[in-house]
């Protein structure tokens, strides 16, 4: 009999939604497990019901969910979201199917967890406390005398909930937005993270693995600007696969991948580099997230969807890839939008030059006149993430200085203004 070409993806949302359909074209079936009753408000319209044969919701007994899967014969289970990492892992394991175990799942999701791992494996990592009283992360930052710190949820993505503080007022705040309240993922905050503040540049890692052996798939250089207490995401620059600091970054990641216990499918990894060389943010076993993969294939040949689904359709050829070095054929950089105030989206010349500029090869959200914005605060306030593609970096970087004056000049219109027309 014919071995079963059907995929299982736990929390096809994101950029996880786009799995589906590269498995659809190379002959695959698709089964999407929802590992709850409810989608997180943020990732709800991801969902596309439509490209899967079967929907299943885990109630959260893994074996009901297993017996279900086993109906369906899936050849190996993914996570589509970071939401999905440890349902994941159990249900691979139970059904005796490729992946990462769940021997070190609660390192893949828990950040404390993870840096503590990371610390263990030898690696160099942040100072780090998790609790659920202020006084004592306070106590800590004092004590240590690790002032400037980041506060933070302990699972979430997205930079959700991050804040800065170099004061103790600022982490009783920060505390008081986070604790006690559901993250951006749908988890509840029970216990608030501290970390010593990384100075550096920060990049982040795309990669793909088979059977322990990684294939770095992108590298970006991270720039983020600071809006109150929080860093929010201005742009991502794709660099070419060999060079320096890509060199020491994928020498570092490949450890971390090695020291979570990441062996199977992709993984997106955060980094500072810093004085005392590359230390992790965080690292997370599923696709980079709110990614719109064909810019990505312009500029090398593939992106990280693609070889997912290369990893598990045609191992083979992917096997021929780690050790290996991506090639940059077009620049390619991501915009995210800065809303300064709540308000929408402004029909008129900007909106109009926005969509217009020679270099934007895809958007996320396809912005509309009339769109509600809120002032960004975090990757989930961002109006719209653009991307800006090709060969002259010049020409790229004559569009990314052209969106920031369209958003200082009429971009956005106030709520208040807003109201005033419509009222």
């Amino acid at each position: 009999m014919q071995p079963s070409k059907t995929i299982a993806i736990v929390d096809p949302v994101s950029t996880g939604a786009h799995l589906a359909p590269e498995f659809a074209r190379r002959g695959w079936s698709a089964v999407a497990v929802l590992s709850g009753d409810k989608i997180p408000d943020a990732y709800v319209k991801g969902f596309r019901r439509g490209d899967f044969t079967d929907v299943l919701t885990h109630t959260g007994d893994p074996a009901a969910t297993v017996d279900r899967l086993k109906a369906v014969d899936p050849r190996f289970v993914l996570a589509g979201a970071e939401h999905g990492v440890e349902l994941a892992d159990q249900l691979a394991e139970q059904l005796g199917l490729p992946g990462n175990g769940t021997r070190l799942s609660r390192c893949r999701r828990d950040k404390f967890a993870m840096v503590e791992r990371i610390r263990e494996a030898g690696l160099p990592a942040a100072a780090s406390i998790i609790s659920e009283d202020v006084a004592e992360i306070i106590a800590w930052a004092e004590d240590g005398e690790r002032w400037p710190v980041v506060v933070k949820p302990v699972a979430s993505a997205g930079s959700d909930g991050v804040a800065f503080c170099t004061t103790p007022a600022q982490v009783r705040a920060a505390f008081a937005a986070i604790h006690g309240t559901v993250d951006q993922l749908g988890g509840f905050n029970d216990r608030v993270m501290a970390q010593e503040r990384l100075i550096g540049q920060q990049y982040f890692v795309n990669s793909v693995s088979r059977e322990g052996r990684h294939y770095i798939a992108e590298i970006w250089k991270d720039v983020r600007v600071p809006v109150g207490d929080s860093q929010v995401y201005d742009r991502e620059e794709l660099l070419p696969g060999d060079g320096d600091p890509q060199r020491s970054l994928v020498g570092y990641v490949e450890q971390v991948l090695d020291a979570l216990g990441i062996v199977h499918g992709p993984a997106h990894t955060e980094i500072m580099l810093t004085a005392r060389g590359p230390v992790l943010i965080e690292s997370g076993a599923r696709l980079q997230g709110a990614v719109t993969p064909a810019p990505h294939a312009a500029a090398t040949g593939t992106s990280q969807v693609a070889l997912t689904v290369d990893c598990c359709t045609e191992p083979e050829a992917f096997d021929e890839l780690p050790g290996t070095t991506y090639q940059l054929h077009k620049r390619l950089r991501v915009v995210s939008l800065i809303a300064p105030h709540d308000g929408t989206v402004a029909e008129g010349p900007a909106l109009t030059e926005l969509g217009a500029l020679p270099t934007l090869s895809a958007s996320v959200r396809s912005l509309a006149a009339g769109t509600p914005v809120r002032r960004t605060v975090d990757l989930f306030s961002s109006p719209d993430h653009l991307y800006l593609l090709d060969a002259d970096p010049a020409a790229v970087e004559r569009d990314y200085a052209r969106i920031r004056a369209l958003e200082r000049g009429g971009l956005y219109a106030p709520a208040a203004a807003q109201e005033a027309v419509t009222g």
